[in-house]
């Protein structure tokens, strides 16, 4: 695949984040191993927006189990050559570029621009706007390598972790509503990132890392979202069609 061509054109195109595929937390297998099979005849093509592997929280035997149960399916993605699987990297695989890169089956980027109908969609993973990972990438690390400790004990772990992160979110964004009409989605600083990438010509403009599934208001018929985790009960996936975004729920 061609390294970095970042700006690309599909009329019909699923995303979905944070599947962290090799952490004991990821159950979701068969789900999205019948996902894929859907993209498949509905003639979509993927983007897996970062975290799509996990190396900081990584159990070796869970890998192995996961890529064997989806496996087939990614074959059938490569095999077919209409559709594309893009590959945005996250912070948790990062090291795993050239690996993916070389697999044949991904197109590997950065992040991706997409123009779909009569819109302009950024998309890229999000934890550069992670206060905690850009001001203190040492501690980060330490904190990401103890959970991993704690999710091979027990995968409620790495769900507790996100919960007390959502409350803190809550308690900072509470009554916070700025320009808009509802409460915001995401911590200020990503809600910031976002808008200034909308300034500069994008309709929409998508991260993942947080594993906050929703889709924000940004005023003037611009739109932020986010499509979850797939390391959770319930997963959530964006669908885009000829430009209008949503966000469904995928069983």
């Amino acid at each position: 695949m061609s390294r970095y061509n970042i700006l690309v054109k599909e009329e019909h195109l699923c995303i979905i984040s944070d599947l962290h595929l090799g952490n004991p937390s990821f159950v979701q297998s068969d789900n999205l191993r019948s996902f894929l099979n859907y993209l498949l005849k509905e003639n979509s093509s993927l983007c897996i927006n970062g975290d799509g592997f996990d190396l900081l929280q990584l159990s070796i035997p869970k890998l192995t189990l996961d890529l064997h149960a989806i496996l087939k399916e990614l074959k059938k993605f490569f095999s077919q050559g209409i559709n594309k699987i893009y590959y945005v990297i996250g912070n948790h695989d990062i090291y795993m570029e050239a690996f993916l890169e070389d697999s044949g089956i991904f197109t590997v980027v950065p992040f991706l621009d997409i123009t779909s109908g009569d819109k302009r969609i950024h998309i890229e993973h999000g934890h550069l706007y992670d206060n905690l990972f850009i001001n203190y990438p040492k501690i980060y690390i330490q904190v990401a390598k103890l959970l991993g400790l704690l999710v091979k004990l027990s995968p409620h772990f790495f769900h507790l972790w996100f919960k007390i992160w959502r409350i803190i979110s809550w308690l900072k964004n509470r009554g916070n509503k700025d320009l808009y009409s509802s409460p915001l989605l995401e911590d200020r600083n990503y809600i910031a990132a976002a808008m200034e990438i909308l300034e500069r010509g994008f309709d929409v403009v998508v991260f993942g890392h947080t594993h906050k599934f929703g889709i924000q208001d940004m005023g003037e018929n611009k739109k932020y979202a986010n499509a979850g985790s797939w390391a959770e009960e319930t997963v959530h996936y964006l669908k885009i069609d000829n430009g209008e975004i949503s966000l469904l729920e995928w069983r």
